[in-house]
C-alpha cells in the first residue's frame, strides 16, 4: 500500500467530519454567514504568508531536480489559486475588511509547518503540507457535486478547488510525496506519517476556528 493510500485511509473518518462540518455544509448550501467566510479568508491570507515560506524551505532541501521541479510547479500553482483567484475575488466582491485577529488554530498550524520544515527531514515537511492540497481538492469536488450552485455566493470558491488544474497539482503532489516515502528510511517514513496526521487535524481545526470566529487573544 502506498503512503498516500495508507494515510488517507487512516484519516478518512476525520475527512468525513470536515466534509460535514457546519462551515462546508453551509457553504455548499450558499447559506454560510458572510462574516464567517470573510474571517476564514482573512485567516487563510495570514496562513499563506507562512505557507509560502515553508514551500521555499522545502524546495531548497529537495535533492532530486525532477522532484524539486514537480514540487515547485504544484505548490506555486496552489499558491496562485488561493492568493490571486480566491482571495482577490472575494475581497473585491464582498468588500471585506480585516479584523486584524488571528485564530488559535492558525497560530498552531503555521507554527507546526515552520517547525517541521526547519527541524524534520524534508520528506516529513512535504508530507505535512500534503493535506492542505488534498483536503481542499476533495472538499471542492464534493461540494461542487452536491452544491446549490444557482445563486450561491461562494460558487467561485467551489469551482476553484474543484478545478481540473488544481486537481492535477494535487495529484502531482501526492505522487511526489509517495516517491519520497518509497525512498526514505524507516525512521523518516514514520515521521512522514506523523506529520501528515498532525496536519490533517490542523486542517479541521483551522476551519472550525474560522467558523466560530475564534480569537487567540480573547481568552
Amino acid at each position: 500500500m502506498r503512503f498516500s493510500e495508507n494515510v488517507w485511509n487512516k484519516n478518512k473518518e476525520l475527512y468525513l467530519k470536515i466534509q460535514n462540518m457546519p462551515f462546508n455544509k453551509e457553504l455548499m448550501e450558499g447559506k454560510l454567514d458572510k462574516q464567517k467566510f470573510a474571517y476564514y479568508i482573512e485567516q487563510d491570507a495570514l496562513y499563506l504568508k507562512y505557507y509560502s515560506k515553508v514551500l521555499a524551505i522545502i524546495s531548497s532541501k529537495i535533492d532530486n531536480t525532477n522532484n524539486a521541479i514537480t514540487f515547485l510547479r504544484s505548490s506555486i500553482n496552489s499558491y496562485i489559486v488561493e492568493e490571486e483567484v480566491v482571495h482577490k475575488y472575494f475581497r473585491e466582491i464582498f468588500n471585506f475588511e480585516n479584523t486584524n485577529k488571528i485564530t488559535t488554530a492558525n497560530i498552531g498550524y503555521t507554527s507546526f509547518l515552520i517547525n517541521t520544515s526547519h527541524t524534520e527531514p524534508v520528506e516529513a515537511a512535504a508530507a505535512a503540507i500534503l493535506p492542505c492540497f488534498w483536503i481542499y481538492n476533495e472538499i471542492g469536488k464534493y461540494i461542487k457535486e452536491h452544491a446549490e450552485i444557482e445563486n450561491n455566493p461562494y460558487v467561485k470558491w467551489i469551482e476553484t478547488y474543484a478545478d481540473e488544474e488544481f486537481s492535477k497539482s494535487t495529484e502531482n503532489m501526492i505522487k511526489l510525496v509517495d516517491n519520497l516515502y518509497d525512498n526514505a528510511s524507516n525512521n523518516t517514513k514514520e515521521k512522514m506519517i506523523i506529520a501528515f496526521d498532525k496536519a490533517f487535524v490542523w486542517e479541521y481545526r483551522f476551519w472550525n476556528d474560522a467558523y466560530n470566529l475564534d480569537d487567540f487573544y480573547n481568552v
